[in-house]
């Protein structure tokens, strides 16, 4: 087998002043828009019970990629995006490798990020002419960070209603609106990169109060609903059951009052985020519209990673006197939510099962996708992302990349990636057929799944099927030396890896130990 492409994630096309190729067709504006640590299920066009109209608009008219990976981790997942290539690749070699950025930039368009960068070096010496967020890899939504930067400078003006994902949306609103004269007949480029839902757990404490008492019911109970939704919507097939429950997550009738009213608050908060992400994408599409610029717009939708299941800094959080939620708080969203939250997968961000590596993807383009509404089966990646814009825009790829183009499938033509697909992160790594997987969580050793029949890989068939393990092992070890330049594969073994471990859920994971309620914080947030 020879090492192949990946598959698109999260990305958001538009048009300015309409500018005619050399083909005589359109060259569309260009949106990328990148939720940070979002669950699979959680827009309602994906089986969730989050209010997403704007999602939930851009899926009806649009398609929806229920097979859309990811690297697991944000900084992996955002080389691969912008740079076209394989992760072990893409972030070592990342200041030598022209960008999705650059490339457009190069051919005439004028370019931004807003948000999130994570990436080495500095945005504006990478082929974007505007930079508004921050450079590391999450902050205060509510006080920012000493990483935020209006374009070189360092930027400190946050006030006392500031929201991240609010001015975020502004800004990116001002930036499409904000074409000068000169540059009437230009085409742009917009990398919309939201902090939402990532930790810190903040949001408006008026949005909070909205969901309280709503997830009372437990994880559990959220994720058979999800999962019913999806059977409706045809997101999972229509005689698919769920995984078995994690061992290493408690049962939630055994949690006390004081712990399901804190888990409560911490997805409610979580949900929060999402929802007020959603109003700032319903707002850019208003914007959209009110210029004249959306039928011309292509919009794909995805997350850098599944959600993070850990809760490391609760009790330090609790010492401080912060609940989720709060200012200068850092709550993270924890096992039991993430476990609903990548619904009908298993694991989370980090993981390279599919729960941390599969994103609920949207393309939205009203002149260039034809039959809207569609589901879309195909196996897409991050890595396909750049050559698939840099084809709607009429822009040559020029040097190779790893990622491949899936612009037929918008077009509602046959389109099959070549195999397999690659995954690692730290000593976390997969390799995907459209019939097996072979993954390894935390360095335990590889396990075989046949997704063809065991699509939500529960059941390990390794012993049965010792042959195929082998040779599917043997070709991630030949992709694995041709991406790193290394003889062999060594599990990293880092102060982040013994930070964040371990991921298993089949008795080789850590118990989650629910964080209770102080009595003295009961009504700081009050369940109706």
């Amino acid at each position: 087998m020879k090492s192949p492409i990946t598959l698109a994630a999260m990305l958001l096309i538009t048009l300015s002043g309409p500018r005619m190729t050399d083909a005589g067709s359109v060259q569309p504006n260009v949106i990328v828009i990148v939720a940070d640590d979002m669950g699979y299920s959680d827009p309602a066009c994906f089986g969730g019970e989050l209010a997403t109209p704007a999602l939930d608009r851009l899926a009806s008219e649009g398609i929806r990629f229920t097979h859309c990976y990811n690297g697991g981790m944000c900084i992996v997942s955002r080389a691969s995006l912008l740079t076209g290539h394989w992760w072990p690749k893409a972030l070592p070699e990342f200041t030598r490798t022209p960008l999705l950025s650059e490339r457009l930039q190069q051919a005439g368009y004028r370019t931004a990020i807003i948000g999130k960068w994570h990436l080495p070096g500095h945005p504006m010496d990478r082929g974007f002419d505007h930079f508004f967020g921050f450079l590391n890899g999450f902050t205060d939504h509510f006080e920012g960070s000493t990483s935020y930067r209006l374009d070189r400078e360092p930027f400190r003006d946050f006030g006392e209603d500031y929201y991240s994902s609010d001015d975020f949306t502004d800004r990116a609103i001002k930036f499409i609106r904000s074409s000068p004269e000169s540059d009437s007949e230009r085409p742009f480029m917009l990398y919309l990169s939201y902090q939402a839902p990532h930790n810190p757990l903040q949001a408006p404490t008026a949005d909070i109060r909205r969901h309280r008492g709503k997830y009372l019911q437990g994880w559990q109970a959220i994720r058979e609903a999800r999962f019913r939704r999806q059977h409706k919507l045809g997101i999972v097939p229509a005689d698919s059951v769920l995984p078995k429950y994690p061992d290493n997550l408690p049962d939630w009738e055994s949690l006390s009052p004081a712990q399901r009213d804190l888990e409560d608050l911490r997805m409610s908060v979580y949900a929060a985020m999402v929802e007020r992400m959603d109003q700032g994408i319903g707002r850019l599409l208003e914007a959209l519209e009110e210029s004249g610029q959306a039928e011309s717009t292509l919009v794909l939708f995805m997350s850098d990673n599944g959600t993070d299941s850990f809760s490391v800094v609760d009790k330090p959080m609790l010492a401080s006197g912060k609940l989720p939620g709060d200012r200068k708080s850092n709550w993270q969203p924890g096992t039991g939510w993430a476990y609903a939250c990548v619904t009908p997968w298993r694991l989370y961000k980090i993981s390279q099962h599919a729960g941390g590596v599969t994103t609920g993807a949207i393309a939205w383009w009203p002149t260039g996708i034809r039959e809207p509404g569609r589901i879309e089966t195909s196996h897409v990646h991050m890595a396909d992302v750049l050559p698939t814009i840099l084809a709607a825009s009429r822009v040559d790829v020029q040097n190779s990349v790893a990622g491949e183009c899936f612009l037929p499938v918008f077009k509602g033509e046959a389109w099959k990636r070549k195999e397999p697909l690659f995954f690692q992160f730290m000593d976390n790594r997969a390799i995907r057929t459209a019939e097996w997987t072979l993954a390894e969580v935390d360095g335990t050793g590889w396990g075989l799944f046949h997704v063809a029949s065991d699509p939500f890989e529960n059941d390990d068939v390794k012993r049965k099927h010792s042959k195929i393990a082998t040779e599917l092992a043997e070709c991630w070890d030949q992709w694995w030396r041709e991406q790193s330049g290394k003889p062999t594969y060594l599990a990293e073994s880092t102060k982040e890896s013994e930070h964040y471990r371990p991921q298993g859920d089949r008795g080789s994971g850590a118990v989650y130990r629910p964080t209770a309620m102080p009595a003295k914080d009961a009504d700081r947030y009050p369940i109706p």
